[in-house]
């Protein structure tokens, strides 16, 4: 059995598949810029779309962060103390060296979420427990 592919079949494939792969969305972080700015003015941001912002050595203590996407954020060394971070989506967020001192973080999503060196004593963790004095890193 032969099997015979016109010339225009055999160009015509290639074409069909980069106009398909050119509708499809890039998983590129994309942050609304007036949300941060919102963030930085009112520490009042529920439901925010923060994904992939660089939010580094900011003063969030006791912000409004519920709901928010910081999917891929990097809040290394941000002060986050009090701060409430319920229902947030933090995968792959950076946490590195930050202050979550008292946060809440109920029912957030952490996957591949960095957090060392975070200060998390006292956080209401993802599953409702309260991390213990001396958990940096990880909740203890």
């Amino acid at each position: 059995m032969k099997i015979r592919f016109s010339a225009v079949a055999m160009f015509s494939i290639p074409f069909l598949t980069a106009l398909v792969l050119g509708f499809m969305p890039l998983d590129a972080p994309a942050f609304v810029p007036e949300d941060i700015d919102l963030l930085k003015e009112s520490k009042k941001c529920p439901g925010c779309d923060l994904r992939g912002a660089d939010l580094r050595s900011l003063n969030l203590a006791g912000a409004n962060l519920e709901g928010a996407n910081l999917m891929g954020a990097n809040l290394e060394g941000v002060n986050l103390e009090k701060a409430t971070l319920d229902d947030a989506s933090c995968e792959k967020t950076n946490f590195r060296n930050s202050k979550l001192q008292g946060a809440s973080m109920d029912h957030a999503t952490i996957e591949e979420a960095d957090f060392k060196g975070a200060d998390l004593q006292d956080v209401v963790w993802i599953d409702g427990r309260v991390c213990k004095k001396g958990s940096i890193g990880a909740c203890k």
